[in-house]
């Protein structure tokens, strides 16, 4: 990749289809749930109970339809869903009760975290060594940020108006991106599929207790994504003298840091053992970043800026490297001719962390304050800590494996 646009190949229309649609992901962030509560007539406790059982369903999905994409072949496969998953989007328009909203929203789930797992497979086979997976997927990673933020401010624009027509016309102006989207995509080289091999169990990646130990690791840290949208706007306004809007301030610096360096981040992770030491040091940041918020409650108004805004800037530091090592490890301890299940495994386990995330920080940080705040710091670093030997001993599982070492 050159510059802001990367060279002639794969990489190009994938980055492309991303940032189409990422703009329609951001629309529909930014109004579903007003469009939910005021347009359809449903609580927010309905909606978000509807959202967590469609959650649950979806753990389902991701690692059949990855172990599809194995036979099949990810890439028609995914235009396929992507297609599908915007139809079905536009009866969302049709719901007028929450069994409907609930009978929708679970089909979406289903399908879209399948599609997560198809995506994540052509991007493994189109991208070869283990280095060049990192940088795209980091490329990638800045470009759904740009992207989010972009549909964020249409969706806003969108808020002004409050009024179903505008509502409605995002939901259709999703579904048409999401289509565009899918069919930049049939611009990506086609995948062989891999033939069935009648050797060894077909859920391979389920008994590999390697790579369920290290997908197990990335879930457990991958809880910090959560922290900005889910602990800090009460802790600011709830703990802190820091106005509220520190909040925004905050997802500003996570979000422009994000998309300038992540890319560049992730330069020097080309081995299991080079994400595993990226992993350990951005355990450490992240419990550095917690430490800063927690003291935060302690100062006046200026010092509680300061140490947000510093303490969002830390973990924004241990996110890029954590999430630079995750992109390394779910395709390199995995092997190539099941790529498709076992990003289904690695989706997944994040889709887990995903569902879990509200409760911890309910309960730490937004329940015990500053001791659970210490105590979600320890969590990450111990979690750092253990990525090299685990790490370690599931690279040194893998058929024809060499030495790993930290």
């Amino acid at each position: 990749m050159k510059g802001v646009i990367p060279a002639p190949g794969p990489l190009r229309p994938l980055a492309l289809a991303t940032l189409i649609s990422r703009v329609g992901n951001g629309l529909l962030m930014t109004i579903s749930v007003l469009y939910f509560n005021r347009v359809v007539g449903l609580s927010i406790a309905q909606i978000g109970l509807g959202l967590t059982i469609a959650g649950l369903f979806g753990l389902l999905s991701a690692v059949p339809l990855g172990h599809l994409a194995d036979r099949r072949g990810p890439r028609t496969l995914f235009v396929i869903l992507s297609i599908v998953e915007a139809g079905l989007s536009l009866f969302y328009l049709l719901v007028d009760a929450f069994w409907q909203f609930l009978a929708v929203a679970i089909v979406l789930t289903i399908i879209d975290r399948g599609a997560g797992a198809v995506r994540a497979a052509l991007i493994g086979a189109v991208t070869k060594d283990g280095a060049g997976r990192v940088a795209a997927r980091a490329y990638l990673r800045a470009i759904t940020n740009i992207g989010i933020m972009a549909g964020a401010g249409i969706g806003a624009m969108a808020l002004h108006f409050d009024s179903a027509p505008v509502y409605r016309a995002m939901f259709a102006a999703n579904a048409v991106l999401t289509i565009a989207a899918a069919l930049i995509i049939l611009a990506v080289p086609r995948v062989a599929p891999i033939p069935k091999s009648d050797d060894g169990p077909v859920w391979v990646a389920l008994r590999d207790r390697g790579y369920l130990a290290v997908a197990a690791l990335n879930a457990g840290m991958s809880i910090h994504y959560a922290v900005l949208d889910v602990a800090i706007p009460l802790w600011v306004v709830d703990h802190t003298d820091a106005p509220s809007w520190t909040i925004a301030l905050l997802l500003v610096i996570n979000t422009v840091v994000v998309s300038l360096f992540q890319v560049r981040s992730s330069r020097g992770i080309s081995d299991p053992a080079s994400a595993a030491r990226a992993s350990r040091i951005a355990g450490l940041l992240l419990m550095a970043s917690m430490v800063l918020f927690a003291s935060a409650s302690s100062g006046g108004l200026k010092t509680a800026v300061a140490l947000l805004a510093i303490g969002a800037f830390v973990q924004v530091l241990g996110e890029l490297l954590q999430s630079s090592g995750s992109f390394l490890l779910g395709y390199d301890l995995a092997p190539d001719h099941a790529q498709g299940q076992y990003q289904g495994v690695w989706g997944t386990s994040m889709s887990i962390s995903t569902m879990l995330a509200p409760t911890v920080l309910a309960l730490l940080p937004l329940g015990l304050g500053v001791l659970g705040w210490w105590i979600l710091g320890a969590w990450f670093a111990l979690i750092g800590v253990l990525f090299v030997p685990v790490v370690r001993w599931a690279a040194a599982r893998r058929p024809s494996a060499v030495p790993v070492t930290a």
